[in-house]
């Protein structure tokens, strides 16, 4: 941590760069823009070396927090679900839509809404089980004419920048809830979530109070209805995706498929729980075919001949299936069963099906 008179010679322009014994020393105050009194002195050789280094600006009010593989795994989660709505929003819209990924960018959620139009409508969808939710906005000019194609009219450009009617937004909160099913499609590969939609609202300070200042990923889709060109955006709070940073693996998304890893304690606990799984084991003795007539006048001491041998084999079922054939005998004053052989398929399909 610098004091305060270290801090005083830094602004003054007091505290150089250390470089190698080749490379000439390079004055912090240069670097941030100010003039400090050792800048004078060093020379035109001094400018032009530092002219020479590339300094890139970085804000610390809002750094960026998701790295260029994760912002690449969202890209493609975001793409995927376009192409699901290239499918399912043109026959909810009857007229043909396709959205297209076009921007990505992350930073705080204020700096970007602050430059939305006023009639602008915001969605707030909940992705259960992640913490938090994600804001959807779609511009005006869009958002009129979809109204347009749901209530089968059309009206001239003077007319689409009224205020959304009661009418207006749950017609678009319908779109939205339609979408949900592909948005929830779309991020499958990455964690299994059930979207919801929470609240739609066009008081944009409503929403600044719900999300906050939340650094966000956001996601611009390009759309086109009857010549008509607007936006649709996803604004994903980092928050959100926290939890499951590890699993936004771009090779992941694009092969839809995870490596499987064996948890050996998870398995163990498994195979302890099924160990104490009661099932019932029934041995068929045989079976037979009689009439009515026989069954009215059945007494105790009548015997039923059945269709096995005495030494044949008998279907041992567990849980209403045949799994084994068996032999009975006795074992000391009891009954008994020896299982003799597994059940072929052919056994336990017939047998399964008809005894």
């Amino acid at each position: 941590m610098l004091s305060q008179a270290e801090i005083d010679a830094l602004l003054a322009g007091a505290i150089e760069v250390e470089q190698t014994d080749k490379q000439d020393s390079v004055n912090l105050a240069d670097l941030m823009g100010k003039e400090g009194q050792a800048a004078g002195a060093e020379g035109p050789a001094h400018e032009a070396s530092i002219d020479q280094r590339e300094i890139r600006p970085y804000n610390f009010w809002s750094p960026d927090r998701f790295s260029k593989e994760q912002m690449r795994a969202i890209e493609l989660v975001h793409e995927e679900l376009g192409e699901r709505l290239t499918i399912s929003m043109p026959s909810f819209l009857r007229t043909n839509l396709r959205p297209r990924v076009v921007h990505t960018e992350q930073g705080r959620f204020h700096d970007f809404i602050n430059g939305l139009q006023p009639n602008s409508m915001f969605h707030l969808i909940a992705l259960a089980p992640l913490p938090g939710q994600i804001v959807l906005t779609i511009s005006p000019e869009i958002s009129f004419v979809i109204l347009e194609q749901r209530l089968g009219g059309k009206t001239d450009n003077s007319r689409r920048n009224h205020t959304l009617t009661d009418i207006d937004q749950s017609l678009l909160q319908d779109l939205v809830e339609n979408m949900l099913n592909d948005v929830k499609a779309s991020w499958s590969k990455v964690v299994p979530i059930e979207p919801k939609l929470v609240d739609s609202t066009v008081n944009m300070h409503w929403v600044q109070m719900m999300v906050g200042n939340e650094r966000v990923m956001t996601i611009v889709y390009e759309l086109m209805i009857r010549d008509v060109t607007g936006t649709m955006t996803f604004y994903v709070p980092y928050s959100m995706l926290k939890p499951v940073l590890s699993e936004l693996n771009p090779h992941t998304i694009i092969t839809g498929r995870k490596e499987q890893q064996l948890d050996i304690i998870a398995r163990q606990t498994n195979m302890e729980n099924l160990s104490r799984v009661k099932l019932t084991l029934n041995v068929i003795l045989g079976k037979t075919t009689i009439t009515m007539a026989e069954v009215v006048n059945m007494a105790p001491g009548d015997i039923l001949v059945l269709d096995t041998g005495v030494n044949d084999p008998l279907p041992v079922k567990i849980s209403n299936r045949v799994r084994f054939r068996g032999k009975i005998g006795r074992s000391g004053k009891k009954l008994a069963l020896q299982l003799v052989e597994f059940a072929t398929q052919d056994d336990a399909d017939e047998r399964g099906a008809k005894i």
